[in-house]
């Protein structure tokens, strides 16, 4: 016989199994969309997909996040973790690049991305994007430094993010430069909710014109700012600002074969983005985002994804594709691809079950097949494997190369998952 005190016990599991089951199921079903935006939301698990045949370059890297080539061919590879290191005819050399900043290193942040100065031979310059500060105050920015025999001289830090923020989410940060040599780069908008600033919530500050958070700016290569950025007239804005309205953009690209800069930008639960970035543009974020919230009921941030007076995105991806860097293909080495663009995916989701709500070790590489008009009418997924992929670059050999990571989230220091690869055919 079932006592009093038991009875109770098991009524109090049924009510907590029933709450589960309900709760589970208000968050697997997702409302559909109500959209006022005029574009088409990509379910990755629908595209055409095929597995890429790939060569690993090196492995054993720790927390790889961005790479550059040298004029000689080398490659120089950033590690989250605080090293810069160099790969000389596809072999890592064992001794990390010395004179590196003090970094500040916790969950999103740490040294990020790396790249060359388009005249290295004349000036052997190279710039280095990082978080500095504490967890109650941080900051993204900016180092230049000649690298010379294997060290980094006359380094001098030539951005900082205005203010500081606490917590380690959301930095950006990717570099790319204009035909001009101007630097582009992006700033995160400073992390999810509960994470605030000034009494509200941080990513607010991705549409005020007096912070940097949720920016993609612009400067010469010294840190000086371009004459022709659009506010560098306007009182109380910071000059540096070429767009606004971004949440996390990861991947910056000039495509020369159109001749536009394109920027992929995480969403949050969805709402990925791929956007073409114009001097002086709004992207929305967080007034307009087909992005939800991190809660049980995965609520939407904004009832709007398109309102007057922002840019809408080039493409969107629900469920998350994670996006990172990307690339518009210039090369001959694969078949019809010039024009195309290249977008690394660190983290899909397997099908559309109750799977699809739960991290799968799936990396990819997305390519967008571009049209004429710098259109993208078809998708492909290209599989790389169990693995995240942080980063894709175009070779001066004409092939594909990408970064790849451990799927565990967050990735410890010594891990060494991390491997480069180059892809041989699509």
């Amino acid at each position: 016989m079932v006592n009093g005190t038991s009875r109770l016990k098991l009524v109090l599991w049924m009510l907590i199994l029933l709450g589960l089951i309900v709760g589970c199921s208000l968050w697997l079903r997702k409302p559909a969309w109500e959209t006022d935006g005029s574009v088409a939301v990509t379910d990755h698990r629908e595209l055409p997909n095929r597995k890429a045949a790939t060569t690993v370059i090196v492995s054993g890297l720790d927390a790889p996040w961005g790479f550059d080539w040298l004029p000689n061919g080398d490659i120089l590879l950033s590690e989250r973790f605080g090293s810069l290191r160099i790969i000389r005819d596809g072999e890592l050399d064992p001794q990390p690049i010395g004179g590196i900043p003090e970094i500040y290193i916790s969950g999103q942040g740490g040294l990020l991305d790396v790249i060359v100065h388009p005249r290295f031979d004349e000036n052997q310059l190279i710039y280095l994007s990082y978080s500095a500060g504490s967890d109650a105050a941080n900051r993204l920015q900016v180092l230049r430094a000649e690298l010379r025999d294997g060290e980094l001289a006359n380094a001098e830090v030539i951005f900082k993010v205005v203010n500081p923020k606490s917590g380690g989410q959301h930095f950006g940060s990717r570099f790319a430069w204009l035909p001009d040599e101007t630097l582009l780069f992006s700033v995160g908008d400073g992390g999810n909710p509960p994470a605030e600033y000034g009494n509200a919530l941080i990513r607010e500050q991705a549409q005020s014109l007096d912070e940097h958070f949720g920016k993609i700016l612009r400067i010469h290569d010294d840190g000086a700012i371009p004459s022709d950025n659009p506010y560098v007239d306007a009182p109380g804005v910071l000059p540096e600002i070429w767009s606004l309205g971004h949440r996390n953009v990861q991947g910056l690209t000039y495509d020369s074969i159109h001749q536009r800069v394109l920027a992929s930008e995480h969403g949050s639960q969805g709402g990925d983005e791929l956007n073409a970035i114009h001097s002086g543009a709004n992207y929305g974020w967080p007034r307009t985002t087909y992005a939800r919230e991190y809660d049980l009921t995965s609520t939407l941030i904004t009832p709007h994804q398109a309102l007057p007076d922002f840019r809408e995105p080039e493409v969107v991806w629900t469920p998350s594709i994670a996006p990172s860097g990307l690339v518009a293909y210039t090369g001959s080495r694969y078949e019809n691809a010039v024009g195309d663009v290249f977008l690394a995916a660190m983290l899909l989701r397997a099908n559309k079950t109750i799977l699809a709500y739960i991290p799968s070790p799936a990396g990819a590489i997305l390519r967008l097949k571009a049209d004429e008009t710098g259109g993208f009418p078809a998708q492909e997924k290209i599989r790389i494997g169990a693995v995240r992929v942080r980063d894709i670059g175009q070779g001066p050999d004409g092939f594909l190369y990408v970064l790849t990571d451990t799927t565990d989230f967050p990735a410890e220091p010594g891990m060494q998952a991390g491997t480069l690869l180059r892809i041989n055919r699509l």
